[in-house]
């Protein structure tokens, strides 16, 4: 289906293409032809969507071969193996927790969320498709993607976006469904800017519970199993699934204006200050479900049950309601300290349905039978805040805010946090040190204090936590060089359990890393990327790291004919051995264990990259050690990485 829909797709948007770039309609010999440039502009909106900060639009071909998303947000990841699975980032700077609903915390790395939102503003109408294609055709790994935009204007720009995942898996019952579809809106004013995104997304993935027998893998030849689908697994009839629609809307306007003067001549007009105003708004439905519960009945692999001995369906529901009100002094107005303030207030409302313990009563015939309840729950919160700022500037930038809850459950939680970044040197040697900081008072979300399902059933009142993160490094774009170290120090970390019950950390536990990436480059067109990352953890249940994460890509490029850019290497993926987190697939949560260590094992995988004008495209040979290699390849325990397997994708750009 994700071929058909692709191939049509391609098609169509062909065929727009060449009409764009055919022959002109013929003209007056003193018409004057004007030529548009095609010309592209990305951003994200970050600090509350009062701020765009601006990314690159993916059209380079290094590293276009990392195809899956959570390899290109963090250098060591732990995953259930399959693309669109759920992931734990496991490189510590990358690690994020939602702060309402903790069951999206392993697809966090995958899901859209606002600050991640991409908006454009194009000269021409843009578009992109992407296909991308994982055989044995049998047990298939199919992604397809494709994006329109373009301005209506020069101030309003629209687009839409479709995505779909569809991977059956190497292993029983690992196929990973994963469909987005997005809709956005900008508008670019002389005093009034807005950003309008309405994007959902649905994740139905088949848990399996990783394989029955570890040993399989690791002694082949001591079991009969031909292909990796022969290898028995925990369960035949799991699912997780969860549909998500979000809706944000965040819009200014500029409040009064001064006139200044540049150099000698040169004037325009600045605003003395900005109103902001962000709505948004997250539901979400979570289902878990085991068809033939009382098949397990007798494996002792799920805790009591509360609900339903005869059929499992976990229901939970979850809605965030949230405005955001700031008003900002603008430091292009301020000559006299040139530093901005910025004030604001928000208000959430979360909104929690979950299943209720069962009760039994009797019917007119004396059978049991089972009551069902809800619990449902709502939580405001008010937040106060405010922040000095200084963004402009070639040397030096820097922030400083703090934000305090004034009302509500969590009333008493601080966010303190401040950044610095000093620029100097010239040309190629220009550097960039920077330095950060975030203290952070936060207190447990409803479902980490009181939680009920088919096979769990907790209620505590967890201490508010306790973080301080520090962090700072230095770039050198020129040189292609990036290097950082952080320290983190955890006081009273919430974290679930090797049980899959929250539980909290009555002392410190620290944080230690540095990081670096370098792109080493050749004048005969040899390269190497180059990610590395050395971190400790004082408790590994607590938040589990390996000591060392690697990452490289080595390749030698070539121009052949002035036309065809070519990539020929290979990737090397490396983490050390350590207590990998254990996947509990009922919650949707990876738990610490203790059973043994996984990694150590490093993954070898040739590729071709190529570009031809709009057109990108890679094969890749994936793992392909594993045809020679050691068996001892664990994500983490009971979930083998996938087998050799050969991928290839294409990415097509369309500016007309």
């Amino acid at each position: 289906m994700i071929r058909k829909i692709a191939m049509v797709l391609m098609c169509i948007a062909t065929s727009m293409g060449a009409r764009a770039q055919g022959r002109p309609e013929k003209t007056e010999p003193t018409a004057k032809k004007t030529t548009i440039l095609p010309h592209v502009r990305a951003w994200n909106m970050v600090d509350d969507y009062t701020t765009a900060d601006t990314v690159v639009v993916d059209t380079i071909v290094a590293e276009h071969q990392i195809h899956n998303p959570i390899w290109r947000r963090s250098v060591s990841n732990v995953s259930t193996g399959n693309l669109g699975a759920p992931s734990l980032p496991t490189f510590y700077p990358a690690i994020v927790r939602d702060r309402g609903n903790v069951f999206y915390n392993s697809l966090l790395p995958i899901m859209t969320r606002p600050e991640t939102f991409t908006f454009y503003n194009t000269a021409t109408p843009y578009a992109n498709l992407t296909y991308q294609k994982g055989i044995p055709k049998r047990r298939r790994e199919e992604f397809f993607s494709a994006l329109f935009t373009q301005n209506v204007n020069k101030r309003l720009n629209i687009g839409m976006r479709f995505d779909l995942n569809a991977a059956i898996g190497r292993y029983l019952n690992s196929a990973a469904d994963n469909s987005k579809f997005s809709m956005w809106a900008s508008y670019e004013g002389e005093v009034y800017h807005a950003q309008m995104a309405f994007y959902y997304q649905k994740f139905q993935i088949e848990e399996n519970g990783g394989i029955l027998n570890d040993n399989i893998i690791m002694y082949p030849d001591s079991f009969d199993y031909d292909k990796a689908e022969d290898i028995p697994v925990q369960f035949m009839d799991a699912k997780n699934r969860l549909a998500s629609y979000n809706f944000v809307y965040g819009h200014s306007l500029d409040i009064g204006f001064v006139t200044r003067t540049e150099g000698d001549s040169v004037e325009y007009d600045v605003p003395v200050a900005t109103a902001y105003h962000k709505f948004t708004m997250d539901r979400s439905h979570h289902d878990f479900w085991i068809d033939n519960l009382s098949t397990y009945a007798e494996t002792n692999l799920f805790p009591l049950v509360y609900l339903d001995p005869t059929r499992t369906h976990d229901d939970r529901k979850y809605m965030l309601l949230s405005n955001t009100f700031q008003l900002k002094l603008n430091e292009e107005f301020n000559q006299l300290l040139r530093f901005g303030v910025k004030l604001y207030l928000t208000n959430e409302i979360k909104q929690y349905y979950w299943d209720a313990l069962t009760t039994v009563e009797q019917d007119e015939d004396g059978e049991d039978v089972l009551i069902y309840h809800r619990n449902k729950e709502n939580r405001v919160s008010t937040y106060m805040g405010g922040q000095l700022f200084k963004n402009i500037g070639e040397n030096l930038r820097w922030q400083a805010g703090i934000r305090l809850s004034m009302q509500g459950y969590d009333v008493g939680d601080v966010n303190a946090n401040g950044k610095l970044e000093l620029t100097f040197g010239s040309e190629r040697w220009r550097t960039t040190l920077w330095g950060k900081a975030n203290f952070e008072l936060r207190s447990p979300t409803l479902w980490e204090n009181r939680y009920t399902s088919n096979h769990y059933d907790w209620s505590t009142e967890l201490d508010r936590e306790q973080t301080l993160d520090i962090s700072g490094g230095l770039r050198v774009p020129e040189m292609n060089i990036d290097v950082s170290v952080f320290s983190s120090t955890l006081n009273k970390r919430v974290y679930f359990g090797s049980d899959g019950v929250p539980t909290q950390k009555s002392d410190v536990t620290q944080i230690l890393g540095v990081y670096g990436r370098k792109h080493f480059t050749s004048k005969i067109g040899f390269n190497s990327i180059i990610r590395v990352a050395v971190q400790k953890t004082s408790d590994n249940d607590v938040v589990p790291l390996p000591k060392l994460a690697l990452y490289s890509s080595c390749y030698w490029e070539h121009k052949f004919f002035g036309v065809l850019l070519t990539q020929i290497g290979f990737d090397v993926h490396y983490n050390s051995k350590y207590y990998t987190p254990a996947y509990n697939p009922m919650l949707m949560q990876y738990v610490p264990q203790s059973e043994r260590k996984t990694g150590g094992y490093g993954y070898f995988d040739p590729y071709a990259n190529f570009h031809l004008r709009k057109i990108r495209a890679y094969f890749k040979d994936e793992h392909i050690n594993n045809l020679w290699g050691s068996n001892d390849h664990f994500l983490t325990i009971h979930y083998p990485s996938n087998p050799h397997t050969f991928k290839f994708g294409l990415s097509w750009n369309f500016y007309d």
